[in-house]
């Protein structure tokens, strides 16, 4: 029989043999199915908590709902400069990469190799071949050789499949997850820059309380210096003046702080927090913003976060299904093509040309329990993300029904720090007209004008929490980013 006879038949019997073994992998292949996640149902209310008559859509995106053109513009910057998104943003391409890769292995491979080799015989190897007295005979031999390799894995039993899905759920996770930093971030700006509004009126309330009492506390020694009052009134109002001095430094501090930290949010370098630093003079805490109950699916659908751990979890199932498929026997398919000559010219002539296939099957019999020790860890891992999923869920509702309920709450606490200011003023403008005409005392006085202070105090406090409340709502609901989202492309 020729040797090309002999390569024709052990082809064919490989042939066989591989045909064979994937006929009984497809009839096997139900034991390494799609995996179900297992995905929690959780029983959710047929509707949330009602609120005011009076409440606004939530507009998208939804920062714009306070109608603060700075607020627009400082986050559009925070999203473009801020590292946080910036990370996001490159999680997202690290895990596309990762897919690509995870579908390249379900692909052939197919390489190239092309080398030239320069060998000389030495006259012993010739002298025992008996060419040595050959004359002429050459001794150098150049050989050139391009060769072509493929090679395949049948995927049987769903393990490059498998792998595709998690890679695809992975991707889908962070591009869920760079939509939650994104809207995390705008959340974040958006209170720092309300807070940082609120810190600046109630330092200019400080300034202006810190000016009328060291005017109290000059015209009180006058009065104890020239035997018009005692020395335990006028420490008093000194002690007052004092006071309301460590409070206004506490604000300054206060007001710095709130400007550095939106400068970060905003991604400004260290000289920028110096030389640019951001000002909210002039500008006042807009009015309170009622939002409508969400229904409970929509949050389901809406937030970012709930959508990336369903991505987790679906990714950890696909990851089981990797794991089963390694127990079973790996089937590849080898393949070599090219041509080997010793004339460079004669290269891709037809007598030159080789070529060889191969099929091949491994069962792993022993590896000490790892394989079916990772099919357990794939399945541990599901777990896992199956709790977190519940967690990621009710934390979002904790959240929405926190923020609804507090819209009226924190009302009604503003409502209360407004009648208490309007009548420790009115109570002030008569204390002052009493201590006058001597009718109380300074102790009185002092009493109320301090109240009054605090009142103030308190009510921008209010207000900031308001506007603070009505941002968490936004995003407990899962507000919009609007022309600042992008795509989900690993979603189908």
């Amino acid at each position: 029989m020729s040797v090309e006879r002999m390569n024709k038949q052990a082809i064919k019997t490989s042939a066989r043999v591989t045909l064979t073994v994937a006929i009984a992998a497809v009839l096997g292949g139900c034991f390494v199915s799609k995996v179900d996640p297992q995905k929690p149902q959780l029983p959710l209310p047929d509707a949330l908590p009602a609120q005011a008559a009076e409440t606004s859509p939530l507009p998208n995106p939804w920062w714009t709902l306070f109608g603060d053109a700075r607020l627009n513009e400082l986050i559009v910057e925070a999203l473009q400069h801020n590292p946080d998104a910036q990370i996001a943003a490159a999680r997202v391409m690290e895990a596309r990469s990762f897919l690509r890769i995870a579908n390249a292995d379900r692909l052939p491979r197919i390489d190239l190799d092309g080398n030239a080799t320069r060998s000389k015989q030495s006259e012993s190897s010739l002298q025992q071949q008996g060419l040595g007295d050959i004359p002429g005979f050459p001794t150098h031999q150049t050989l050139y050789t391009v060769q072509g390799t493929v090679g395949y894995e049948l995927d049987l039993w769903g393990k490059y499949q498998r792998a595709s899905e998690s890679a695809r759920a992975l991707l889908l996770n962070s591009e869920y997850g760079r939509e939650a930093t994104k809207l995390s971030l705008t959340g974040e700006v958006a209170r720092v820059y309300y807070s940082l509004i609120a810190a600046a009126e109630q330092l200019a309330r400080g300034r202006d309380t810190l000016t009328s009492r060291e005017e109290a506390a000059a015209l009180e020694k006058l009065r104890f210096d020239s035997g018009e009052s005692d020395e335990f009134t006028y420490k008093r109002a000194q002690a007052d003046a004092a006071a309301t001095r460590v409070s206004t430094r506490q604000l300054e501090l206060r007001v710095v702080q709130l400007t550095n930290a939106l400068g970060v949010l905003l991604g400004r370098s260290p000289k920028a927090l110096v030389d640019e630093a951001i000002s909210v003079q002039g500008i006042n805490l807009p009015g309170p913003v009622q939002l409508p109950a969400a229904l409970p699916s929509s949050v389901l659908a809406q937030r970012p976060d709930i959508g990336a751990a369903e991505a987790a979890l679906n990714a950890s199932a696909a990851e089981i299904g990797v794991a089963r498929a390694q127990l079973f026997p790996s089937i590849s398919i080898t393949g070599a093509f090219g041509s080997v000559s010793p004339e460079l010219d004669d290269l891709f002539t037809g007598p030159s040309k080789a070529w060889s296939a191969t099929g091949g099957i491994l069962q792993p019999l022993f590896q000490g329990g790892r394989l079916r020790a990772n099919v357990s860890r794939a399945e541990a891992v599901r777990e896992q993300r199956k709790a977190e999923y519940a967690r990621t869920v009710q934390q979002a509702f904790r959240e929405v029904l926190d923020t609804l309920q507090g819209q009226s709450l924190i009302a009604g606490v503003r409502e209360a720090n407004n009648e208490q200011v309007e009548a420790l003023s009115r109570a002030t403008e008569l204390a002052e007209l009493r201590y006058d005409q001597g009718d109380i005392s300074y102790l009185e006085l002092l009493d109320v004008r301090r109240g009054l202070y605090q009142a103030q105090i308190d009510l921008v406090a209010a207000q900031r929490d308001a506007l603070l409340n009505t941002v968490d709502l936004a995003l407990a609901v899962g507000g919009g980013l609007g022309d600042q989202a992008e795509p989900l492309t690993a979603r189908r």
